[in-house]
């Protein structure tokens, strides 16, 4: 079950496969490659910006037990979205084929991984729901809103949503449940 750690350790999780995969091939250093913002991009060439956190309409919510003898809030299931950028080095032309290659390869790579055990995210959970990364394909008047920095031009950039990511609620309660039962059968004892 997912504390309120997860959507960070998510983050952290994406940012280190996509390391793993990228560098040394396309990507000369894992420095390179990181959770930024657009308009604050540095010395990122590849850039994974969270961009929204929004409930999760795919999850049913009930009730659960925690302990013996305490019931919690159910968690909160959420979506998390990510705007993810190549930044290319070099003249206009060499850049841009980079930066088309990383976005292929960042496109094969979460494509191949799309399913995502919550234990390795979370290695003290073993949670209700395995991860999903999926690729989103907003409009471009969807796009021009989320690029929408001042300063900053829109460049090619792919939108991935995961799912189902559990917030358990800090808040339970104590109940008592029921151990036995006095069941009489016939007529009414006298008194």
């Amino acid at each position: 079950m997912g504390n309120y750690t997860i959507i960070a350790d998510t983050s952290a999780y994406l940012i280190e496969l996509l390391q793993k995969a990228l560098v040394p091939e396309l990507i000369s250093d894992v420095s390179e490659i990181g959770l930024r913002s657009p308009e604050e991009k540095g010395d990122i060439v590849l850039g994974v910006f969270l961009y929204d956190v929004r409930q999760s309409e795919e999850v049913f919510q009930q009730l659960r037990t925690v302990a013996k003898e305490r019931i919690s809030k159910p968690p909160l299931y959420l979506s998390i979205c990510y705007m993810i950028t190549a930044y290319g080095k070099g003249d206009a032309m060499y850049r841009l084929i980079q930066e088309e290659q990383i976005l292929g390869r960042v496109i094969q790579i979460f494509y191949d991984n799309s399913i995502i055990p919550i234990e390795r995210i979370d290695s003290q959970t073993t949670g209700d729901f395995d991860l999903h990364i999926q690729m989103m394909n907003p409009d471009i008047d969807e796009k021009s809103k989320i690029w929408s920095f001042p300063n900053v031009s829109n460049r090619l950039s792919l939108f991935y949503k995961v799912s189902p990511i559990a917030i358990d609620s800090a808040v339970s309660r104590k109940f008592s449940r029921v151990t036995e039962v006095d069941i009489h059968v016939g007529p009414k004892p006298e008194k």
